[in-house]
């Protein structure tokens, strides 16, 4: 029987590694999160590793690895930026418990400043497709963070954006 333990992995995700093991990138979750935060109006350009382009878009490797192995940084073609890292589960009620303590741990790195929206349902293709949790920054020019749990066509998943509150699909 396997059994479910709570692992520190990203910004403290929680769950059963059925497949992989999740694992931490940094040493502090919370300085990363702020320093990549802070990072944003240059695109994320201190955090940038090696690219693979397509045709709209160029995904880069994140030279720092919040969640180890699952970080990249987008930058679409109109040139802004996006910092994400992901997560598959192996079920549902994983994916509840990663997406409820990344909502709590991204709430404690980033304190009072920003304004946490309550829960959203996300929609793909006309069909609900999970739920996300929004914080804006108080600040103009921050830019948004947000944990969504994907719950479509059997695909059970966590991701954590930080990037352009005007993508609403990932933001």
């Amino acid at each position: 029987m396997l059994k479910c333990t709570p692992l520190l992995i990203g910004l403290s995700l929680s769950g059963c590694a059925v497949q992989e093991k999740l694992t931490l990138g940094v040493e502090d979750p919370c300085a990363s999160l702020q320093n990549i935060v802070a990072d944003y109006n240059s695109g994320f350009s201190s955090y940038r590793g090696k690219a693979s382009t397509f045709q709209s878009i160029t995904v880069f490797r994140a030279k720092e690895q919040i969640i180890s192995g699952h970080c990249e940084i987008w930058e679409w073609a109109n040139e802004d930026s996006a910092y994400m890292c992901s997560s598959t589960a192996p079920n549902e009620d994983v994916a509840k418990a990663m997406y409820d303590k990344s909502i709590d741990s991204v709430a404690r790195c980033i304190g009072n400043t920003w304004t946490q929206e309550a829960e959203a349902e996300r929609i793909r293709d006309g069909e609900a497709a999970g739920v996300a949790t929004r914080f804006s920054a108080q600040e103009a020019g921050k830019p948004g963070i947000a944990v969504h749990r994907v719950d479509y066509r059997r695909d059970n998943s966590v991701y954590i954006y930080i990037g352009p509150t005007s993508r609403r699909d990932h933001f």
